[in-house]
Formats: C-alpha cells, sequence, structure tokens
C-alpha cells in the first residue's frame, strides 16, 4: 500500500509543473500569432516602470523624490559625471 501511495504523491508532484509549462507554452504560442500582438497595446516601458515604481513608493509609504526628476543636465554635465565615477572606480579598484 505504501507503494501505491508513493507513486500517487510523485505523481501529482510531476502535474503541477507540467501543466505550468503546457500553459505556458500555449499561451507564448497564443501571444506570437500576429493578430493577437496586433490586438494588445504597445506600452512604453519607461512609463511602465514609473506608474509601477511609484505604485511600489506609495505602498510601502515612500514620497518620490522631486528634486531631480523634472532636471535634465547638459551633455558637458554627463560626460563629467561619469569621467567623475569611472576614476573613483578606478580608485577602488587600485586600493582592492
Amino acid at each position: 500500500m505504501a507503494l501505491n501511495e508513493d507513486i500517487g504523491s510523485g505523481a501529482r508532484k510531476l502535474l503541477l509543473p507540467a501543466a505550468a509549462t503546457v500553459v505556458g507554452a500555449g499561451a507564448g504560442l497564443v501571444l506570437t500569432r500576429k493578430p493577437v500582438r496586433k490586438s494588445i497595446p504597445r506600452l512604453d516601458l519607461g512609463d511602465l516602470a514609473d506608474d509601477l515604481r511609484t505604485k511600489v513608493d506609495s505602498a510601502i509609504g515612500k514620497a518620490r523624490s522631486t528634486s531631480h526628476s523634472g532636471r535634465r543636465i547638459d551633455s558637458r554635465e554627463l560626460h563629467q559625471r561619469v569621467r567623475e565615477r569611472e576614476q573613483r572606480r578606478n580608485s577602488r579598484r587600485a586600493r582592492t
């Protein structure tokens, strides 16, 4: 009797991952069809990431800093920051 219960338990442990695999493969095939892809709206991932970040921040009670969000930096300042960051990295690498 114990052998039958072990076989049934093993089959159940394999059934769920197998079913999830079949469902995932089916969803992948359905979503790769052109008519379905056209019906799904294209989303800007940057906007989506910002929306999700805002929702997570509000859920954990964290206010988003607005000091840098609207500020654009010019290319000279960007290149200067990149150089400074690279110098800091190189100095840390030299210490280790």
